[in-house]
């Protein structure tokens, strides 16, 4: 429960300190897409599923490959790069499992998020320290927050043997979502040139947002999946942050 704590208070506040923006950024992404890639996995490694959405393991390679390329670019640290390459095993043995052995699905994505939480773990600490850029930490915090929303209604409903630790509480999910979209009216007054970008991220959250509610209260997942929403909405504002970062000198 302590990382999810850790995850749920960057969501909430954002880094305070200025420092490498750029690292920062890299390391807010892996942040974000550690989840959404986890969150991918599930969806196609469903063992109910007997022809999965290939989009769903396009999303996964795109989350992999990008996580890859930002740990070299940050030099490799032993910390990132260790649970980064178990994940990276994990999601090859379950590539190369034969859909007829489904049935070890679950058992194998129970691995995938034990080894994600550490790499959460080491690179909340190293983003903490990197200290972005004010003008863009909370645009990174946002994306953390609808990444956290996404992999939390995942793991509530793939068929996981032990899910202690790996969901939000119902009081943490509604603080998140409070803050959320506080921080959506917060961005759209502060970023008026990037209001497009926002407003969409925006509405893609609020249409998933009573099934994400529903399944937080115990209550069944419906019809869709909000994993294409806020899949692209994260990805949108990492890149939004990217671009309002200043100019390196």
């Amino acid at each position: 429960m302590r990382m999810k704590s850790l995850l749920l208070l960057l969501c909430l506040i954002g880094p305070l300190a200025w420092g490498d923006g750029r690292s920062a950024a890299q390391l807010s992404e892996i942040l974000s897409r550690s989840q959404l890639m986890c969150a991918s996995a599930m969806v196609y490694f469903n063992p109910a599923e007997r022809m999965p959405d290939p989009r769903a393991l396009n999303a996964t390679y795109e989350h992999l490959n990008a996580m890859e390329t930002y740990v070299v670019q940050l030099g490799q640290p032993e910390s990132l790069l260790q649970p980064l390459r178990a994940m990276k095993e994990v999601f090859d043995a379950l590539e190369r499992l034969p859909r007829t052995e489904r049935k070890r699905y679950p058992e194998l994505v129970q691995q995938l998020l034990g080894h994600q939480q550490q790499l959460q773990g080491a690179t909340s600490t190293a983003y903490a320290n990197a200290g972005p850029d004010l003008a863009a930490a909370d645009i990174w915090a946002q994306s953390q927050a609808l990444a956290t929303l996404l992999l939390d209604y995942q793991v509530r409903l793939y068929p996981l043997s032990h899910k202690g630790g790996l969901t939000l509480t119902p009081d943490q999910a509604k603080e998140l979502n409070q803050m959320i979209e506080q921080r959506f009216e917060a961005l759209l007054a502060r970023h008026t040139e990037h209001a497009e970008v926002l407003s969409k991220a925006r509405t893609s959250y609020l249409f998933v947002r009573p099934q994400l509610q529903q399944m937080t209260k115990g209550g069944s997942a419906g019809s869709g999946g909000p994993e294409f929403y806020l899949n692209r909405a994260s990805i949108d504002l990492d890149e939004l942050a990217v671009a309002v970062l200043p100019p390196s000198p």
